[in-house]
Parts: C-alpha cells; structure tokens; sequence
C-alpha cells in the first residue's frame, strides 16, 4: 500500500487521497507532520493523525515473525463488518450515529500472530482508522509502535490566501541555516529495527520527493504538509443530498510540504485534483 500523501507526491491521487478531503474547505490548512529518528540499528518515529497508518503498514510488514500484543480500537464510517467477518481475529463491532454518517467501532485486546493483522490491512478502505499499539510478544526489540485510542479534536488553520510574494516561492528551496525547531507530533509513535530493506520502504512512502538527499549520516527528518484548497468543484446533479454532493465534490488543490533533513528545509509543492 502506498501512503496518501505518497500518491501526491508521485502524481497518482485515488479515491484514499479524495476521502482525505472531504473535511477541508477552501482556504489553507495544517496537514500532518511526521519525524523520523534514524541511528545504528534503530528507526524511530513520531507521527500526526492521518500519518499513523502508514508508520502501521510499516510495522506489520517488517516486524519480527510470531506474534504480538495488539490494543486499540478499528473506526470505520461505513459497513465494513462482511470485509472483516473471515478474520481470524475476534472483532465485536458496535454502531453509533456519527454526525451525517454511522460509526462502526471494533475493540481489540489480544496477543495474535503477525498474520492476522496483517489482514486488517487487507480489509482496509478510504474510511477506515487503526488505532492500534503493538509490540512483539517476546519482547523483541526496538519494535513498537503505539497510537492514541481517541481521535484528536478538529484544528484547522484559518482559511486564507498566500501573498503574491510566497506565491512566486519556487517549488524547491534549499536553506543552509538550521530550520526552525516545530513541536513534535504526539498522536502515534514508535520504532522499528534499522535496516536497508525498511528504511528504503520507509523512505519511499514518508519522502518519496526527496529520497536523494538522505544519505547514510542522516540523523532526523522532520516532515510538515500544508494542504491548500483552490477550487471546490460541486456536482451539478440536483437529486444528490447535500451530503452527498460535499462526499463526491473534486477539489483542485495544492500540496506543500516542508522537510527538515538534519535542519536543512527543503520545500515543495505539488498540484493536483482530487
């Protein structure tokens, strides 16, 4: 699975990145940020919401074989109860009305094999969370990786429009001077064990634009996305609910993201419709 913001990235926005969108208007808005900590033999992480589940896919592809301890909570806003009904995993679904759209809801406390959650992932759509914390069983480190069991409250910068003077910004910029210090994210976290295979599928999907520039002394990578909405392109069929037209609306928009790679801040936008 490729990450939404990696579908930007490598000009192939689906259906996953047009969900993303739902919730933004026009204007400009914080996306999600990310920090990668890279040592000997240990990767680790501290991701915003909307980030965690590709630090997740990245985990269960690469974490030790056998079985883990798993907690959390599966969110979903559509029926996806038939998707996961052949699981091996015991999920006891409950359903609640959301604002506009059911919520379905499966709690998780097991130890299960790797294999069986895996299969979460298999069974995954647009509108589906994982918030979920695992460790090996046996205790094997550095592997973990840990979410929040709530979604964080809605915080949208205020929508506004860039001056003519950030407008004309080239898409790359290279600062010599250290980039300013943000606050780390908090909503997931974790670490994996240090290898060329995973931190090359760790690259691809976290920094696919600027993979050259990390090289083998690289300490920290601190990532932040601004999604920029241009245009809102409503369907015009008048038998569509509201709901229904806000849900199926295409937004032209823009990606800009900022990466620290030991406080050298590179900056690039992508365009795109979705």
């Amino acid at each position: 699975m490729v990450s939404w913001l990696a579908k930007i990235v490598n000009g192939a926005p689906d259906e996953s990145v047009h969900a993303k969108l739902v919730k933004y208007g026009i204007g400009t808005h914080p996306g999600p940020s990310a920090v990668i900590g890279l040592s000997q033999g240990r990767i680790t992480f501290k991701a915003d919401f909307d980030h965690e589940k590709m630090f997740i896919q990245a985990y269960l592809r690469f974490a030790p074989a056998g079985t883990q301890k798993v907690i959390g909570t599966i969110i979903t806003y559509t029926d996806r109860r038939p998707a996961y009904e052949h699981l091996t995993l015991p999920l006891s679904w409950t359903k609640t009305k959301g604002e506009g759209a059911s919520v379905f809801k499966a709690k998780l406390s097991e130890v299960a094999p790797i294999e069986d959650l895996r299969a979460l992932l298999d069974a995954d759509d647009p509108t589906t969370f994982f918030l979920l914390s695992m460790t090996p069983r046996d205790g094997t480190k550095p592997w973990s990786i840990a979410t929040k069991s709530s979604f964080p409250k809605a915080s949208f910068a205020k929508a506004g429009t860039k001056s003519d003077e950030a407008k004309e910004t080239p898409q790359e910029e290279l600062h010599e001077d250290k980039a300013p210090k943000r606050k780390d994210p908090t909503f997931a976290k974790g670490a994996y064990a240090n290898t060329p295979e995973i931190l090359r599928y760790l690259l691809q999907e976290a920094v696919p634009d600027i993979l050259s520039d990390v090289t083998a002394k690289t300490k920290d990578i601190r990532i932040s996305n601004e999604i920029v909405i241009d245009e809102i392109i409503v369907p015009e069929d008048n038998s569509l609910s509201f709901s229904e037209k806000r849900r199926l609306a295409k937004k032209r928009c823009r990606l800009v993201r900022r990466i620290a790679i030991d406080g050298r801040e590179h900056v690039k936008e992508f365009q795109f419709v979705a």
